[in-house]
């Protein structure tokens, strides 16, 4: 029998790679049933509870795992410095735009060695600066603080530009420029979030959940955030299976 090493490598890497997407899916689960068993309520529900808890069992007791749709309210927003825009949270990327001289050196049909030179883009994020700022969620009369720090926040892109190359070329690498992106969450606009829901600060408060959990301010609503996880989860398991199968595929023939 013969053993194949040139077959088992890329066996193994394509076996690593059905493992991580298995990884993928499972957080992906984990997050729709954090999603199915938090608690749908209203802010002005969850005043009233905690009101009944506080009498119950004194101030900073009450905690509860909750989903709602609300306006963003900020009185005091930050302002993204490149776009000027609005915002309760930005982040912004430098990224150095290169390309890197690769050499490979082959031998033909006769014999020869010959040495081919390209040319391979390679980006190198030089900085990154993400700025938050907290901020309320309110239904109707009702308002209640959120805590955006481990917050999962979609932004989006505002700013997006290339700026001249600030490195000298060498034999090895050539600057083809530097982009700077700017990424925002407005400071306006209906969410879904899901949460946990405390007062242990005096104050009703949504918040990344002490005990683990999803936390998450969602563009739209219960119902898109639902078949966004089911799609991830879907796409996670065939990508798992489809990469198991070859990574299998791989291995039988290198024993072959």
């Amino acid at each position: 029998m013969k053993f194949s090493v040139e077959l088992v490598i890329p066996g193994l890497i394509t076996a690593g790679a059905a493992i991580g997407c298995g990884l993928a899916r499972r957080h992906q689960a984990r997050r729709l049933a954090h999603l199915l068993n938090a608690q749908s309520s209203s802010i002005a529900e969850l005043h009233e509870l905690q009101a009944t808890v506080a009498q119950q069992l004194g101030g900073g007791s009450f905690k509860e795992h909750v989903k709602l749709s609300a306006e963003v309210i900020c009185n005091e927003p930050l302002i993204a410095p490149w776009s000027g825009e609005s915002c309760v949270a930005y982040r912004q990327t430098i990224t150095n735009l290169l390309e890197v001289r690769k050499e490979s050196t082959y031998t033909d049909s006769e014999g020869r060695s010959h040495t081919e030179i390209n040319w391979e883009r390679r980006d190198e994020t030089l900085s990154e600066l993400e700025r938050r700022c907290d901020f309320k969620l309110r239904q109707g009369a009702n308002s209640i603080s959120f805590t955006s720090a481990g917050a999962e926040m979609e932004l989006e892109t505002v700013f997006n530009t290339v700026d001249p190359p600030q490195l000298i070329n060498s034999l090895t690498s050539r600057s083809l420029g530097v982009r700077r992106t700017e990424d925002i969450f407005r400071a306006s606009g209906m969410v879904f979030v899901l949460a946990e829901c405390n007062d242990a600060n005096g104050e009703l408060c949504l918040e990344i959940p002490s005990e683990g959990g999803t936390f998450v301010v969602h563009r739209g609503n219960e119902e898109d955030f639902n078949q966004a996880i089911r799609s991830w989860r879907r796409i996670w398991s065939a990508s798992a299976i489809a990469l198991a199968g070859t990574s299998l595929i791989f291995f039988l023939l290198a024993i072959m």
